[in-house]
């Protein structure tokens, strides 16, 4: 990931430096991980959801 000053304020872009402090702290998450452990772990919280998905939709669940 590039490193970037900011040239906004929190005051001046709300949604932006909201964003800015998702990505920092999926930065400080990952920035030990592997590209295969990053992958994997991805992998596992897809599988996961999908399961509950199909799960709510053999119940009469409409996830639409």
């Amino acid at each position: 990931m590039e490193t970037y000053k900011n040239s906004y304020t929190k005051d001046e872009d709300c949604l932006l430096w909201e964003l800015h402090e998702i990505r920092y702290k999926l930065h400080k998450r990952r920035k030990n991980k592997t590209i295969e452990e990053i992958n994997r772990e991805a992998f596992k919280k897809y599988y996961t959801w999908q399961k509950e998905r199909e799960y709510k939709e053999r119940k009469g669940h409409n996830t639409l």
